[in-house]
């Protein structure tokens, strides 16, 4: 059904409604019915949308030039001064349009009627954007499906689903990244992750898998190792050496990882563990970005007018500027490794296109943003868990003795350290209590396709999916016992039943009545996202995982620091698109 085709219903239903509003002010029949046409056209296309404006030609047309029709009509039929007659012929449609938009958005004509949700989401993805502001949107969607079940409408033309099923049609082929990713990025060439045309994804892409595949990942393995060395030292100097009683450990992992991509992305820029702090700010501007970003990604219909905020535009104005400068710096030195930056550049000429500047300040912003953040993240959060659960702290422990034996060489052997089960159990568990994307996984059908079936689920174009991890990686359903819980084990497979662990992590995590079964739907656990649209840069984050981890507890005794209080963590926990965390206040001892 194209936009301006409204069935039968919708015009007749709009026809006794513009009857009985204008009647009053234009009581000519022939008059009626051209207001009714017209409001008819506006209505049609803003029952499915919202005003974009990016598009300010059609804005004007739909709500300056047409309300103008029925405005000059009403001139022969008022009383009053012209002014006023005007005036009030443009209130009384935008409140009519307003009023109509939201009847048909609540009635039960609407595709998405069958899906329960807050009564607000229906109507506006405002309601979105305001619990965005919160940070717990996380929590939110999870109450929301406890609640109404796995098919949750969160917006006028967005439907959550829970369920791991659906997984492989909703991420894959014929579901590209969905409207918010317009929002997100207010320039003309926008990075990799919001691309959302399956052919320029695709061709953008193909740089970065080259930079991503195992020889290109082995080739960073030095300056890794150089960075996880000089944290180590870091942190040994400012907290043993010094007398120091503690040291923020989210802090520290996250200057680690900034410097680290940092060299990947642009070779150099950072040394934020070197100077101790962010003493060029680029962190204030990510920081302050990051929540105003999960706002006005919501709300793509305004997202230009957001974006042209003092604020908000200072910042993109500075990460652009650092973008531009670190471009300049890294062409004029020269490819010294084959970095990222080498494969972004495209410095081997695979392509047949060649990257503009413009494409690679983007990717390469984005591969520090995405590439530092997140795993941070993610490895404070496998600290946090480790040190709230002695008896896994202990076994992981023994278990990278075993391999990498304290004071006798680094854990740098990549290979050696992926077949450590438990550490990639400790790993896969902290990703399935806290994946780095929590909630909004959008896809959306692909332009001119007509729409896509997930499941029992007709999703037209138009409409958007969101694929809520953090909901779905905690259903009993796909994960048990303790889907709540921090359980390691449950990834040792074959090994479960079988450990001498198994009693007192359970008891230890759970007071649930524990009958040996075990659900890991090894299926339903993405991570790192599914389909073409996944995440490029897996191995690296993995890889940086597994070494700052092993050598941070080959080196160390840890310990949570002296009146810090565990529960604060999950407290502090933020879903900003991508979850931020707080401190991390730790002891360190060095290990005799």
């Amino acid at each position: 059904m194209r936009v301006l085709e409204l069935p039968f219903r919708d015009v007749a239903l709009l026809d006794v409604a513009c009857a009985l509003v204008m009647s009053p002010f234009i009581p000519e029949n022939n008059d009626r019915t051209l207001t009714s046409r017209v409001f008819q056209a506006v209505h049609a296309i803003y029952r499915h949308l919202e005003p974009d404006t990016s598009a300010r030609f059609a804005q004007v047309l739909l709500l300056v030039v047409a309300p103008s029709f029925p405005a000059a009509v009403s001139l022969q039929h008022f009383e009053v001064s012209p002014a006023f007659a005007v005036l009030a012929m443009f209130a009384l449609f935008y409140l009519s349009l307003t009023a109509s938009v939201i009847l048909y958005r609540l009635s039960p004509w609407h595709p998405l009627a069958k899906y329960p949700g807050p009564l607000f989401a229906k109507i506006s993805k405002f309601w979105v954007a305001y619990r965005t502001s919160k940070g717990k949107l996380h929590i939110d969607f999870k109450s929301l499906h406890e609640q109404y079940g796995p098919y949750v409408r969160v917006g006028p033309n967005e439907i959550s689903v829970a369920d791991a099923a659906l997984i492989p049609s909703a991420l894959t082929d014929g579901m590209p990244k969905g409207p918010m990713w317009k929002a997100r990025t207010p320039t003309s060439v926008p990075p990799l992750i919001a691309i959302r045309s399956t052919q320029e994804h695709a061709r953008r892409r193909s740089r970065w898998n080259r930079a991503f595949n195992s020889a290109s990942v082995k080739g960073y393995e030095p300056v890794l190792q150089k960075r996880a060395l000089q944290l180590i030292n870091e942190l040994e100097k400012r907290t043993v050496s010094s007398g120091s009683p503690s040291v923020n450990l989210a802090e520290w992992i996250s200057f680690f990882s900034t410097d680290f991509m940092g060299d990947m992305a642009f070779g150099g820029g950072f040394e934020l563990m070197r100077d101790g702090g962010d003493k060029e700010g680029f962190w204030t501007v990510l920081e302050s970005g990051m929540r105003s970003a999960a706002i006005i990604q919501q709300v793509p219909s305004i997202a230009p007018l957001l974006h042209g905020l003092p604020f908000v535009s200072k910042n993109l104005r500075r990460l652009r500027k650092f973008g531009v400068e670190r471009v300049k710096a890294r062409k004029a030195n020269g490819a010294l490794t084959k970095d990222l930056f080498y494969h972004l550049i495209d410095e081997d000429k695979v392509e047949k296109i060649a990257p503009t500047d413009t494409e690679i300040i983007s990717d390469g912003t984005l591969a520090i943003i995405a590439g530092s953040d997140t795993t941070s993240t993610t490895l404070s959060g496998i600290f946090y868990y480790l040190l709230s659960h002695p008896l896994d702290y202990q076994r992981l422990q023994r278990e990278i003795d075993q391999s990498f034996p304290p004071r006798e060489g680094e854990p740098f052997d990549v290979l050696k350290l992926s077949e450590l089960p438990f550490l990639n159990a400790v790993i896969n568990e902290t990703l399935r209590l806290q994946p780095a994307v929590p909630t909004y996984l959008q896809r959306a059908p692909e332009s001119g396709s007509g729409g896509k079936r997930i499941g029992d689920i007709l999703i037209s174009e138009g409409t958007a999916v969101v694929v809520p991890l953090y909901v779905i990686f905690r259903q009993p359903s796909c994960f048990f016992p303790a889907p709540n819980a921090f359980w390691p084990d449950r990834w040792m497979r074959d090994a479960v039943k079988r450990s001498p662990y198994l009693s007192e992590s359970i008891s230890e995590v759970s007071d649930e009545k524990y009958d040996g079964e075990v659900i890991t739907n090894s299926a339903a656990f993405i991570p790192f996202s599914f389909g073409p649209a996944n995440c490029a840069g897996r191995a690296l984050a993995l890889t940086e995982m597994r070494i700052i981890v092993a050598f941070l507890i080959q080196r160390f005794e840890i310990k949570f620091a002296p009146g810090y209080d565990p529960k604060e963590w999950e407290g502090h926990l933020e879903d900003l698109f991508v979850f931020s965390c707080g401190p991390l206040p730790v002891t360190l001892a060095m290990r005799v």
